[in-house]
């Protein structure tokens, strides 16, 4: 009996991941290039992603807050390097002056670079509305993360 109860702690920790904030289920791999304003957040490894606002802003999380960043563009695979990558160290980071750690209230934050980076088909800001979208209006969230619930993950952006 208790070889069978172990059995099925065993199943349920298997089948119910427990790292469950990295996900941007029923999503798919991006077309390489398709969103050129994508940047990772990088500190020697992948931790967060955020926009290319400008040729020398980001916009982010505050909660992806660390001391020092490098941001990444022209990313398509994470996990390789392709060639065409930027990278650029920060030169400030900002986080909203209300922002709530708690409550993830104002979760904001602008990485200045140390430098412009070079807008090109891979490195792009991203393109923002004249005014606001009518309700119902689908949108496009990317990011890195695992396409399926049970852990399968791509590389790339979803």
């Amino acid at each position: 009996m208790s070889a069978l109860l172990i059995l099925a702690l065993v199943g349920a920790a298997v089948a119910f991941p427990v790292d469950d904030d990295d996900k941007i289920v029923g999503g798919y791999t991006c077309r390489e290039s398709s969103v050129p304003y994508q940047v990772s957040l990088n500190a020697g490894y992948h931790f967060c992603g955020g926009s290319l606002i400008n040729d020398q802003w980001v916009v982010s999380a505050a909660h992806c807050y660390k001391y020092r960043i490098q941001v990444r563009l022209g990313e398509h695979n994470i996990n390789v390097l392709e060639g065409n990558e930027q990278f650029v160290d920060s030169a400030k980071i900002i986080r909203h002056p209300n922002y709530n750690s708690w409550t993830l209230d104002n979760d904001i934050m602008l990485i200045k670079l140390a430098s412009p980076v070079t807008l090109n088909a891979r490195v792009a800001s991203v393109p923002l509305p004249s005014s606001c979208a009518p309700a119902g209006t689908q949108c496009l969230i990317s990011g890195w993360g695992n396409t399926l619930s049970n852990g399968g993950d791509s590389g790339g952006p979803v």
